[in-house]
């Protein structure tokens, strides 16, 4: 199933962006070789006037004119046929000529096609906003990544727009800049916050500027020509450029020949030459060494000036981030399951919280970082909370943005968690309630998300009519499956955890124990969880 959605994901990559731009053909004697050329969408205007003045020339390969068709082609598909990931015969054909907006989708390959020369043009990553709040914008990515930080309220005082990681090099660019200056749990909470903010391509993340009143402002991560693009067209609100002072990363717009047929290095050739590096220029893009339009030195919002540059990414790690960006964005399926007994009401030290206020004013924070297509469900458990039975569903699971009645999901949540009470006589009938709520989670197993039990507890069990610790761990062990994994994530809270009892639920499952002290603590735990989607299932 997840195969296959990988593939029709691809194929219509491909298709939604395979725009054809027809360049003149004259008339020819003696046969015609047709090249077809896909390129980066925003390149595909400059580049179909380059094929056009090639065409007209009358250029001759292997006793036959040739000829070029241009199209505007996403690279992610393209990078999908090369990969094999959109398998032959699926109908999509493979380019002669292929022109991605970044080199870093030739690194994301075993075996990358072999570049004719260097970059046919570049444009650097740039922080776009409007040209009234430039000034007061970040003007590093350090100081911008911790601006946009989530869990951080005081501190989240812009929101981050990228274009898709999995469909642009913008995008992905964005994601290696933040990789590299986020440890795995920061990285983890960031990719998951920007999830909700993506846009399908760096035109369209212009429109998260839209509403001037939005909060946290809105920044995007976009390519300067992007900008130059936008503001040629006189907005009502022009977008100002603002150049990370710790250096970026830009677009590079390599030329790679996938199929050496008669003239694909003529027109490779006609691609690098001084009429079509004026088209190029035109269009809002640098030359391979940097040097901007002279158009730029006179354009509000943009300077000439050579950005301050990074390192190349590794290809190592350019398709690591990829990988952790597609298990983080995947959705989330969590069963919150509540431990309410008797000793949850017992004081925190040093706060006027009692343990069950504790955990249920840090999950209300939690939920604010989860998107609204997160699928959440609820359950309390002590003992006989449901004439025999240790456990109760408080709210069924589903999307936190659908509706439960009158209200949201999300809404539900936050007034059961507010309502939270212990049971004053109930004992933990934890072995019995980890059975059901993994056997149910496992039931109504998502293959397109990641499927947890987040167990919340203070003590042990001690329910001497459920199952014996044992038999509990081969029970769990029993119905795993790899390839439908249903973890435990336990957060053990207060002095009176069992840790070694817990870890062995957990570690039937491939999951994984935190223990909590403090409040503070759980959202520090929260964050950890996410993390190890970065090395599931093999952490």
């Amino acid at each position: 199933m997840a195969i296959v959605a990988v593939v029709c994901m691809a194929i219509a990559a491909v298709l939604a962006t395979s725009v054809y731009a027809l360049s003149a053909i004259t008339s020819c004697s003696g046969g015609v070789t047709t090249l077809d050329a896909a390129v980066a969408p925003e390149l595909a205007p400059a580049v179909s006037a380059v094929a056009a003045d090639f065409n007209g020339a009358d250029h001759r390969a292997g006793g036959k004119c040739v000829r070029v068709t241009v199209r505007a082609a996403g690279p992610a598909g393209v990078t999908a046929l090369l990969s094999g990931q959109i398998p032959r015969g699926s109908g999509v054909r493979l380019p002669d000529v292929w022109v991605p907006d970044s080199s870093l989708w030739l690194r994301l390959l075993a075996k990358p096609p072999r570049l004719a020369g260097g970059p046919l043009a570049r444009s650097p990553l740039v922080a776009a906003v409007p040209a009234a709040r430039a000034t007061r914008t970040p003007g590093s990515w350090k100081d911008l990544l911790g601006a946009a930080e989530p869990g951080e309220r005081s501190s989240r005082a812009v929101g981050l727009v990228l274009p898709d990681p999995a469909r642009t090099g913008a995008g992905l660019a964005a994601l290696l800049v933040a990789r590299e200056r986020e440890g795995d749990a920061a990285f983890a909470a960031f990719a998951r916050s920007v999830r909700e903010s993506t846009a399908p391509d760096a035109t369209r993340a212009f429109g998260a500027l839209a509403g001037s009143s939005a909060r946290p402002e809105p920044v995007l991560a976009v390519p300067e020509q992007a900008v130059w693009e936008h503001d040629r067209r006189e907005p009502s609100e022009p977008v100002q450029a603002v150049y990370p002072r710790d250096g970026t990363l830009s677009l590079d717009y390599p030329v790679a020949i996938l199929d050496d047929r008669p003239g694909a290095r003529l027109f490779e050739h006609a691609l690098r030459g001084g009429t079509a590096r004026e088209h190029l220029r035109s269009a809002g893009f640098r030359d391979p060494a940097g040097r901007a339009p002279a158009a730029f030195g006179r354009t509000p919002g943009l300077t000439a000036a050579r950005p301050a540059v990074l390192a190349d990414p590794e290809p190592a790690l350019v398709r690591r981030t990829a990988q952790e960006w597609a298990r983080l964005t995947l959705g989330s399926r969590m069963l919150s399951v509540i431990d309410v007994s008797g000793s949850m009401a017992q004081p925190v030290p040093g706060t006027r919280l009692t343990r069950l206020q504790a955990i249920a004013q840090a999950s209300q924070e939690g939920l604010a970082l989860q998107p609204d297509d997160t699928e959440l469900g609820q359950w309390i458990f002590s003992t006989r909370l449901d004439g025999d039975r240790d456990w109760r569903r408080t709210v069924p699971m589903g999307p936190l943005g659908g509706r439960v009645g009158s209200v949201t999901r999300r809404q539900r949540i936050l007034s059961a968690l507010a309502a939270l009470r212990p049971k004053p006589d109930g004992a933990t009938g934890l072995y019995d309630t980890v059975l059901a709520a993994v056997r149910y989670m496992r039931r109504t197993y998502r293959p397109e998300m990641v499927n947890t039990v987040l167990l919340f507890t203070d003590g042990r069990n001690d329910d001497p009519g459920g199952p014996s610790l044992d038999r509990t761990v081969a029970a769990l062990r029993a119905g795993r499956e790899a390839t439908r994994p249903v973890q435990i994530i336990v957060i053990g809270f207060g002095p009176d955890v069992d840790t070694a009892e817990l870890r062995r639920l957990a570690d039937a499952t491939g999951g994984s124990v935190y223990t909590a002290r403090v409040p503070q603590d759980i959202m520090r735990i929260f964050g950890e969880a996410t993390a190890r989607r970065l090395c599931a299932p093999s952490c």
